[in-house]
């Protein structure tokens, strides 16, 4: 069965709690929204706004990926051009992504252990 037929909004905005509790230090604003799917109307859909590089990024599972996620970043309308300390920044929000991505995984695959 793929995650995403297990996946709520609810479930969602929980493991989005539970990662931010954790204390991880971003600039990014992440947060739940809804998706559009007539198919499922109370799916979620968690988004990233990443502050340095001026774009959307939004993670949801893997089809068929057996609890695999993947972001997607959403191209920017314009060149941005970093300092070091802007590009540290941008790397440390992307780092902190990478985790929230890992943490989303996890929670997937425990998911669909309980669902078997």
């Amino acid at each position: 069965m793929p995650v995403r037929k297990l996946l709520d909004r609810q479930t969602l905005a929980q493991w989005l709690d539970e990662f931010l509790a954790r204390g991880y230090l971003t600039g990014s604003e992440i947060r739940v929204l809804d998706q559009e799917d007539d198919q499922d109307p109370d799916t979620g859909l968690i988004v990233v706004d990443l502050s340095r590089a001026n774009t959307i990024s939004y993670l949801q599972p893997i089809t068929g990926g057996e609890g695999t996620w993947k972001v997607t970043m959403e191209p920017r309308e314009a060149v941005i051009e970093l300092g070091a300390a802007d590009l540290v920044n941008l790397g440390h929000e992307v780092t902190v992504l990478g985790s929230l991505l890992c943490f989303l995984e996890s929670k997937s695959r425990i998911l669909l252990a309980q669902a078997r």
